[in-house]
């Protein structure tokens, strides 16, 4: 059957992200065949993302007489910029594709600062990012800011952060600039999708534990489909269980978050988030917690799996404290999902951890995500569309 017609945007991008899953470059027929495009179409468009920067053909010896001489990498001075609100601190550097930092810095930033103290933090992380870039002549190609709470048009129940100041202030100290907002559970989404050693690369359906609790949509860049989050945190699985900062009672948020853990673990929440994937260590792993944690595992499968009910088959990406379990634990998850989900369920989930601690990291990954599912073009152009090999 015939690939279906792709847009140039859809072209360029799966282009642009079969270069950043290899560190070392493809050569040009290779290119062409693992992104189906004739001869004539990659060499038109290898010299259009030439001409803007985005990629280059460095000379390399070959193997055997006759082969390709030269290589297609990315840019290597192509960089993005972001900001990070988490873990009660600002985070905001500059990096390259690959995720190599070039400078990050972190402010503090406690829990419950007000607007005006949020504000001001804003302030001088965009000044301070826009001097650095400045004084070492880098100007990013993307920008992206990660917000927890973040919904677009809405307020934000969790951090005083005006989203509308914050993009003037950016876009007028980078104009021209491309800019994403996205929330937490998007930006950790985005960093498993990043390099060679990306851990999902196909569609799948990505959560979130962290003090909060969110999930998104997530499809190959290629498609060019944004990461899309999902309102499942404060999915209802027990009307009886805990009250949720939602006004609710029994979200999944309320009984998977790193504060339901922090209570079965009896430590403190800051503690437990401090320590990453070494939290378990801070706890005596009894029966007891045993069982809750296997009751809040199985909890969680059920609304993954009554969400793969509702929007179709995919994969399934958790990160989070579950990654730091023994798989014995893990698979009270896997249960959960197979005892919900229609037809069972085949695929075993992938356990991530999360980067927590590596701020801005996350943020730096989704303005790479953003930057390659648009092609390297600005948001609002488009091309027309490139012909499949036959």
């Amino acid at each position: 059957m015939q690939d279906p017609p792709r847009t140039r945007r859809q072209t360029r991008a799966s282009i642009l992200s079969r270069l950043l899953a290899t560190t070392e470059g493809l050569h040009r027929p290779r290119l062409a065949a693992a992104c189906r495009l004739t001869e004539g179409s990659i060499s038109r468009i290898l010299a259009e993302l030439r001409a803007e920067g985005l990629v280059q053909e460095p000379r390399r010896p070959t193997p055997y007489p006759g082969g390709p001489s030269s290589i297609v990498t990315l840019n290597p001075a192509l960089r993005v910029a972001a900001l990070e609100f988490a873990n009660d601190r600002l985070g905001f550097g500059i990096a390259n594709l690959l995720g190599e930092v070039d400078t990050a810095t972190r402010l503090p930033l406690p829990a419950g600062a007000s607007a005006a103290q949020v504000a001001a933090a804003v302030a001088e992380a965009v000044d301070s990012l826009a001097g650095w870039c400045a004084g070492h002549g880098l100007a990013p190609r993307q920008l992206a800011v990660s917000i927890p709470g973040y919904r677009p048009g809405g307020s934000n129940p969790i951090l005083a952060v005006d989203a509308a100041a914050l993009r003037t202030r950016l876009l007028q100290a980078f104009p021209g600039v491309p800019l994403a907002l996205c929330n937490t559970a998007t930006a950790q989404a985005a960093i498993h999708l990043q390099g060679p050693g990306s851990a999902i690369t196909d569609r799948h359906l990505f959560l979130y534990l962290g003090h909060g609790v969110g999930a998104a949509w997530v499809d190959p860049v290629e498609a060019g489909q944004p990461i899309r989050a999902v309102e499942l945190g404060h999915a209802v699985v027990d009307p009886e269980g805990p009250a949720c900062r939602c006004g609710h009672r029994g979200c999944l948020e309320a009984h998977a978050s790193t504060a339901a853990l922090a209570s079965i673990a009896e430590v403190e929440e800051a503690a437990l988030v401090a320590a990453g994937p070494g939290w378990p260590a801070l706890t005596r792993m009894t029966a007891r917690r045993q069982q809750a944690l296997r009751r809040v595992l199985r909890q969680t499968g059920i609304a993954l799996g009554n969400a793969l009910n509702a929007a179709g088959p995919a994969r399934l990406a958790v990160c989070g404290w579950p990654a730091a379990l023994p798989p014995d634990l893990r698979t009270a998850l896997e249960q959960g999902v197979d005892a919900s989900l229609f037809g069972g369920f085949a695929d075993r989930v992938a356990f991530l951890q999360p980067a927590m601690g590596q701020e801005p990291a996350a943020a730096l990954a989704h303005a790479v995500h953003v930057l390659l599912r648009m092609g390297g073009l600005p948001p609002n152009e488009e091309m027309p569309a490139a012909a499949p090999a036959a």
